[in-house]
């Protein structure tokens, strides 16, 4: 769907009172153009309209028209920097077309993201990756040595008290049935 068709569609949303209906479909749009600003500042009054200041200062937050108390809401539902920037959804790209309030706004914000990346690289003593989905250690938790499963099968102590306990027809069955179980789930084939 082209991108004026999902915009007159939340107009009419927007008309018709589907204030939710208006923000998923500007969400959608904004995943396409994230550079988009006029977007960004439609997805914040839709959210504005919701009620809900936190998802209008995020969607805000690169506007000129983002109000204060929206971007303060955002930053105290999401206290780190680098969640903030990482909900912005930029995808790695620096936004173009910011106007003078929203500009040093954001270069704040990836100042403070850095920081926060540059303190936790050496708290833990591992340097950031540029990949967004790269694993972390967890701090404090130090891997221990692997400890070796226990060997399945069957020894003769197993063999003579289920004799005793079960009879030899009802162990021979039970023998043959667990010796094909674990040959099906121990292939190497699917």
């Amino acid at each position: 769907m082209a991108k004026l068709e999902v915009l007159l569609r939340v107009e009419a949303d927007l008309e018709r009172g589907r204030v939710r209906s208006a923000i998923q479909r500007l969400a959608g749009l904004i995943s396409v153009y994230p550079q988009d600003l006029e977007l960004r500042a439609r997805l914040a009054d839709a959210c504005r309209r919701a009620g809900d200041l936190p998802e209008a200062g995020r969607w805000g937050f690169l506007t000129e028209d983002a109000e204060p108390h929206e971007i303060a809401a955002f930053a105290r539902k999401n206290r780190l920097a680098t969640d903030r920037l990482r909900l912005l959804h930029l995808h790695g790209e620096e936004p173009r077309g910011l106007g003078p309030l929203a500009q040093p706004r954001y270069a704040d914000l990836v100042v403070d993201a850095a920081a926060i990346t540059a303190v936790d690289a050496a708290r833990t003593g591992v340097s950031p990756s540029k990949d967004d989905d790269a694993l972390r250690p967890v701090p404090g938790m130090t891997p221990g040595p692997a400890i070796p499963a226990p060997k399945l099968g069957w020894s003769l102590i197993d063999l003579m008290t289920a004799l005793a306990v079960f009879g030899p027809v009802t162990v021979v069955v039970c023998v043959i049935i667990y010796e094909l179980v674990t040959a099906v789930f121990a292939s190497p084939y699917p």
